[in-house]
Parts: C-alpha cells; structure tokens; sequence
C-alpha cells in the first residue's frame, strides 16, 4: 500500500487491537467509566461483553492502560482451559513467575502470594480474561475464589470478563449463583449508532494521515458509516480493504465507487438510493465503451473507474 500517496503516515484500520489508535466514542468512554468506577468502589469482579467485532479486547485493554503503573497488569487473551490449574498458570505466565513443575496447590499458593505481594506494596491485581464465554463453571468458581484473596478489606485482584453476551444467561443458573452474587458491574457494548460510526472512522484518519479527506472522501465515509452494522471490526475490515483497493488502482484516495465496490466484494447489498451517480461533466465525458458497460451490468475494474473519473 502506498501510504504517502493516499495522505497517511501510518496504517489505520488495523485487524488486531491497537491502543494508540484507540477512539474514545461516547458509549466506550460511558463504558470505561463504569469499569472505573467499580475497580474504585472495591468491587472484584466485572463483565464487559458484547457481539464479535464490537471493540470488546480494545476497550479492557484500554482500561488496563488508564490505570497506569499503580497496579498489577495480568492479560490473558483466551480463556479455553480444561482445568483450573490451566488457569494458574496462564495467569503465572504473564507476571512473569515460574509455573513449570508445580502441583495445583503450589500453583494456587505461588498465585495467591504473588498478589498479596503486590497488594502489600499497594498495587493492586487487575486480570483481563478475554473470551470468558468459554470458562466452564468449574472456572468460573475459580474466579470467585481468587476474589476472596484480600488484606485488610482490599481485595487482592479485579477481574474483568471479556466475553460474548452468552456469559450473561450461564450466570443465571445455580452452579453459578455465587458468582452472580458479586457482579454488581456488567457493561455492555451494543452497535455503534451512524454518527459514532462515522467518528470512529474519521479519528483513526485523523491520527494516521495529513487530512481525513484527502485519504476517503465524505460519500464514501457515509457509505461505510451507513453500512457497517456498527461493528467497529467491520468497519475496520471495509475500510482497510477500500485503502488497498484504491492503493491498487492508482489513485489518491477512497471514493464512492472504491466504497461501494469493497461493500460489494463483502457481500454487503446497497440500497438503490445509495448507488453513486456520476456529475454530468463526467457523464458528458464518458466513452460509450463506458456507457455500454453501465447499461450491461458488467464493472469495470477499479482502476479504470477512478481513472476516467479523473479525467473528466
């Protein structure tokens, strides 16, 4: 990809979760300040679910940033573990502590005195357990007694469960009440409104490149905006494969046809009103080649689309 010739210093619309392009949209920012607010209030556990593709790791990941260097960092990215002890030593793994050979009790005990270690020198664990839909119950009771470890009315441990929304309904049955007991903080992130679609699009052009317009036009925006479902992998998806398109066409930068083109090859069908419509100087201009392909519904590649468009 041609960054400098589409305004970009750096690549936006990355697939995997990226803090430095992270866009604090009102709901997000609604959602971090309940996570917040009951990491303060004392509470020890918490669940932030969503829909796939809905920014779920982004924003825990986030969270954990906001909280700086006062606490005890623990990310786990995935949550398939077939025992308890599998648990312990992910956990163990990413503070950096020696699990090889321990029993369970020792992994346990050597976890447990990690975080009253840190309690004690006044940080705090905090553990992202991303896709937690996936914790059996018997996990899931792990968790709970990971949350009895504190000292002196402090609990040793916060701990975020990044999951889809199926965790909610397993919670409501009776191996997992107790658990159920404490969440007193359950954050959900829903579809992201046209407007906050359009946002979470222009800032990360904003961070990356000179001037938003000069890499994706305002039509093409909308159209992406329009049609994105609000789901900001989606939108990331679209967006990326419009840059590349356009990359690989030749030209300076996404426009409505680049646009519609990449919701096409996505399989995403859009509204007759939504179809570009071509200025009369350019219909004026146009080749009858070009007219005749119009009238049979056969596309004309890309590149030649942008670049009689820029001729005319």
């Amino acid at each position: 990809m041609n960054l400098d010739r589409l305004g970009l210093h750096r690549r936006p619309f990355r697939t995997a979760p990226t803090l430095d392009l992270f866009v604090p949209l009102p709901p997000h920012e609604a959602a971090l300040a309940a996570l917040r607010s009951a990491f303060d209030g004392g509470d020890g556990i918490a669940i932030l679910d969503g829909g796939a593709g809905t920014g779920k790791t982004l924003l825990a990941l986030r969270f954990l940033e906001s909280l700086g260097g006062n606490v005890l960092p623990i990310f786990v990215p995935s949550s398939r573990f077939a025992t308890a002890s599998d648990l312990h030593r992910a956990i163990l793994f990413d503070l950096g502590q020696d699990y090889r050979s321990l029993t369970d009790q020792e992994l346990r005990l050597t976890l447990a005195e990690s975080l009253l270690k840190a309690l004690a020198e006044s940080r705090r664990g905090v553990l992202i357990l991303d896709e937690a839909q996936h914790l059996s119950a018997e996990l899931l009771e792990e968790i709970r007694l990971l949350d009895n470890l504190d000292a002196r009315g402090t609990k040793a441990i916060f701990t975020v469960l990044v999951a889809q929304p199926e965790l909610r309904g397993r919670l409501k049955r009776p191996e997992c009440e107790l658990l159920s007991g404490r969440l007193n903080c359950r954050v959900g992130l829903e579809a992201l409104s046209t407007a906050d679609s359009r946002l979470f699009l222009l800032s990360q052009l904003e961070l990356c490149g000179r001037s938003p317009d000069e890499t994706m036009n305002e039509e093409a925006v909308e159209l992406f905006a329009k049609y994105g479902r609000g789901n900001p992998r989606l939108l990331n998806h679209l967006a990326s494969a419009s840059l590349e398109l356009a990359s690989e066409a030749g030209v300076d930068g996404v426009d409505i046809e680049v646009a519609g083109e990449v919701l096409s090859r996505a399989g995403i069908e859009i509204a007759e009103t939504a179809e570009p419509v071509q200025p009369a100087n350019s219909a004026a201009g146009s080749t009858g080649e070009a007219g005749e392909g119009r009238e049979s519904g056969a596309a004309r590649p890309p590149k030649q689309k942008a670049r009689t468009r820029r001729a005319a």
